[in-house]
């Protein structure tokens, strides 16, 4: 089982930070993940089709306004689109943004791989894709993606890793968390870390248990919002996507949920309509402690 700290959910009358500062010295901020399934819409079918074809050259944007009602600064794509069509959904949205190629080049179905992005209210002042804690990745590691982003808060530098692990291969994934863990322990030397996306592990598989190893906390699990499945959108039955954070990392979760509403989801009452992705997005909200 992950180690858990005393999760800051709190009442609106009680919002204190994890560090005993007063409220007024921290920085709140909140952030999305969200695998976007290349912004393709999910499912395609013989009765969403049409609407599918009809809606699909504006994707970019009709993700972006759904998205906006939720206030993020911050949200990172698994799946993605090709870069222009990233650089619209930040445009929409009148965010920053750095888009991580995938790992792998893709095929009919999917062109251009699965590649990654950060996009942030705040400036990106540092990138850096494929990154490791020392030599570079074997190319059988991260075959969808793994980026870095240094986003520059008002509490000061923010290192965000926004990461799609492996889909059918747990040893792969076993491989990849283990990398993940050694570039955490890199950064949170240098200030705060962020790790988001999309896990394509459950809390009964082996290769989660080495997130405890890395002292990491698991903010979905702290939430206790594993019980609501992120994948698939229209049969929500697994909890894939998710946030954690290191144990002695000056940043803590103050509350999480998955978003599960329209147009996230089909409508039930229109056979026409389809969800945005396959997953779900999942919102979590955070307190940093500002640099002295």
């Amino acid at each position: 089982m992950i180690r858990r700290r005393t999760f800051l959910g709190l009442a609106a009358t009680s919002l204190l930070s994890p560090f005993n500062a007063r409220a007024e010295d921290t920085f709140r901020f909140r952030s999305i993940t969200y695998n976007v399934l290349a912004f393709r819409g999910y499912p395609e079918n013989d009765d969403t089709r049409e609407s599918i074809l009809s809606e699909h050259p504006n994707h970019p944007e009709v993700t972006a306004r759904a998205l906006a009602k939720f206030n993020a600064d911050i949200i990172t794509l698994q799946e993605g689109p090709p870069e222009k069509l990233v650089a619209r959904f930040a445009k929409e949205l009148g965010m920053y943004y750095v888009w991580f190629p995938g790992g792998w080049e893709g095929n009919d179905d999917y062109p251009g791989g699965f590649p990654g992005a950060v996009i942030s209210r705040f400036p990106i002042v540092e990138s850096e894709n494929r990154p490791s804690a020392g030599e570079s990745h074997p190319e059988s590691l991260f075959t969808r993606h793994l980026g870095r982003a240094v986003l520059e808060t008002p509490a000061g530098p923010l290192h965000v890793v926004t990461t799609h692990l492996h889909a059918q291969s747990a040893r792969a994934r076993h491989r990849e968390v283990t990398a993940i863990l050694a570039l955490t322990r890199k950064l949170w030397a240098t200030g705060p870390v962020l790790v988001q996306g999309d896990m394509n592990h459950k809390e009964d598989d082996p290769e989660y248990a080495l997130w405890n190893t890395g002292d990491m906390v698991d903010v979905n699990a702290e939430a206790d919002i594993v019980e609501t499945g992120t994948f698939s959108s229209v049969r929500p039955r697994f909890h894939i996507d998710r946030f954690f954070v290191p144990e002695s990392n000056k940043l803590a979760a103050q509350r999480a949920q998955v978003i599960n509403e329209i147009p996230f989801i089909p409508n039930a009452d229109d056979p026409t309509s389809y969800a945005l992705s396959d997953h779900l997005p999942v919102m979590a909200d955070f307190v940093m402690q500002p640099e002295n």
